[in-house]
């Protein structure tokens, strides 16, 4: 994923790369997803007014759903830090809970679960949707809302969640 002054013009993707362009709905920066067969993701946030940019790159830990990701039209993210004493749980969770009743519910297509190679917050997590206000349906509420969620997400140190408008995509 890129963030920052992101352009599709010039992005070559490579046979084996899915690429995305993105805006956020809550700010005026752009963003590129880049999936590539090696399992990576690169991130360059920032905003279009400062210009400013940093890459990341993430590797791929799981990944739930349709991979229906051309029909997606938002992008929803979930960076976040935990504590070390916690991380076998926190992997367990989101693999056998949380994503799999995620992706059940209308409007989430898929869901993958990234840990940073160089970056910080160290775990970022990435839904397809083609629902913005999935997370928020009634099944959404029921499938995020339960007591191991709850203390897990308690955890979190450092989050940060953003939601993007896919704009262009290509495989």
């Amino acid at each position: 994923m890129i963030r920052g002054d992101a352009d599709m013009s010039g992005a070559n993707s490579g046979a084996d790369a899915f690429v995305r362009s993105a805006e956020s709905v809550d700010s005026a920066q752009r963003l590129l997803w880049i999936e590539s067969a090696t399992a990576q993701s690169i991130a360059i946030p920032g905003t279009q007014e400062t210009g400013t940019q940093e890459i990341s790159i993430f590797a791929l830990a799981r990944d739930v759903g349709d991979g229906g990701a051309t029909a997606a039209s938002f992008l929803y993210l979930v960076q976040t830090d935990i504590p070390d004493d916690i991380v076998a749980e926190y992997t367990q969770w989101y693999d056998v809970e949380h994503l799999p009743r995620l992706v059940t519910v209308p409007g989430i297509l898929r869901a993958r679960r990234y840990e940073a190679v160089n970056a910080k917050p160290r775990y970022l997590t990435a839904y397809d949707l083609s629902d913005v206000s999935a997370f928020e349906s009634p099944q959404g509420l029921v499938a995020r809302k339960t007591p191991w969620t709850e203390r897990m997400r308690s955890k979190f140190m450092n989050a940060r969640r953003s939601t993007w408008r896919i704009t262009h995509s290509h495989q």
